[in-house]
């Protein structure tokens, strides 16, 4: 068992709903914009363009490939909630530049550096033009969230107090979350050959000694885990628990796929049990830091929008009749001469790029 610790982007998804509420529902959060093209919305006169939010949604939605267009009423729901958290991102960046703590070139430079390294050569700038993800508004998007990560860590967390009573009131609370299923430890070990498995298999049944393994064979992983048994694969659990020769301490069990060959060694079976206090200290602890955070961000938001001027495009905010459904052809006026007249009936249709 594991307590899901909030990532850094905590302030990203946690208001969606917030916002829409705010954003979209309170007059005095909601004025009119300025007439302009692209423009979707102003936080304290600071634009956000459509096109950012047009990314956002091809980012969420890249992988969609049933073939059928999203409704009008559906899309204007979606581009809501990804506006909404792109306004919270505007205000903590924001809030960073009247502190004098902006997200500078530099850092961001070194975040784009850190997710490049996980990418080889020039396999990250591929990837995006594989993806059609424009570079420039990515590393926009990338700012903002260096933005939220800087303002969690600057501001949010030096304010929030962790005391031994809150933590020990939040374990009792919370007692089934640290409780612990049946467990195996297993040493896995994966190789392109049979034979360099048996040979890692043996000298560990001797030596007991995974960082000597990982020295000794270098083309060979070799590493333990420790698995709840109701989540073993089926493979694993026939090669683990269906031999006595392979319980803990036998011969272990070798297991051949299309990656090569895959040791299993049965190390520990572990029970059930519920950890006390102490074991289960971090836990809590990254736990409940996890929940004043999402609280003190709340307050803070909930400050900053009715001390903030925010005008959305009236296109995101008023939901029509039937807009879903395409719009009957307008009756053209006959001329004298009894022919319609050309252009006609086309005078309100929008183009689509007005903000408003």
């Amino acid at each position: 068992m594991k307590i899901r610790r909030r990532t850094a982007l905590i302030a990203l998804v946690l208001v969606a709903g917030l916002l829409a509420a705010l954003v979209f529902g309170a007059p005095a959060c909601v004025r009119r914009a300025q007439d302009e093209v692209g423009v979707v919305a102003r936080v304290n006169g600071q634009p956000i363009p459509l096109e950012l939010v047009e990314f956002q949604y091809d980012l969420l939605h890249f992988d969609a490939l049933s073939g059928t267009l999203p409704s009008v009423g559906a899309l204007r729901e979606a581009y809501g909630e990804i506006l909404g958290q792109l306004i919270a991102q505007e205000l903590v960046a924001q809030e960073l530049a009247k502190r004098g703590q902006e997200v500078s070139d530099e850092e961001l430079a070194e975040a784009e550096a850190k997710v490049r390294a996980d990418y080889p050569d020039d396999s990250f700038d591929q990837m995006l033009a594989e993806e059609f993800i424009d570079h420039k508004m990515w590393r926009k998007q990338l700012r903002y969230v260096c933005g939220i990560e800087k303002f969690q860590r600057l501001v949010l967390r030096p304010s929030i107090k962790l005391d031994y009573r809150d933590v020990e009131a939040y374990y009792r609370g919370h007692l089934a979350a640290f409780r612990l299923p049946e467990r195996v430890r297993v040493l896995v070990v994966r190789a392109q050959e049979r034979a360099q498995v048996e040979k890692v298999l043996a000298q560990y049944r001797q030596q007991k000694n995974t960082a000597a393994l990982t020295e000794a064979f270098p083309g060979v992983q070799v590493r333990e885990v420790t698995v709840p048994r109701e989540l073993l694969t089926p493979a694993w659990a026939d090669a683990l628990h269906g031999d006595k020769a392979n319980g803990a301490g036998g011969q272990g069990a070798i297991l051949s796929g299309r990656a090569g060959f895959e040791g299993l060694l049965l190390l520990e079976r572990l029970g059930a049990e519920t950890l006390d206090i102490a074991q289960a200290y971090p836990q809590v602890e990254a736990a409940l830091l996890e929940e004043r955070l999402q609280q003190a961000f709340d307050a803070w938001l909930g400050k900053a929008l009715d001390a903030s001027v925010i005008m959305v495009s009236e296109r995101l905010l008023h939901k029509k009749d039937n807009e879903d459904l395409p719009p009957e052809p307008a009756a053209e006026a006959p001329d004298e001469a009894g022919n319609a007249s050309a252009g006609e009936g086309q005078q309100d249709v929008a183009s689509g790029n007005e903000t408003r």
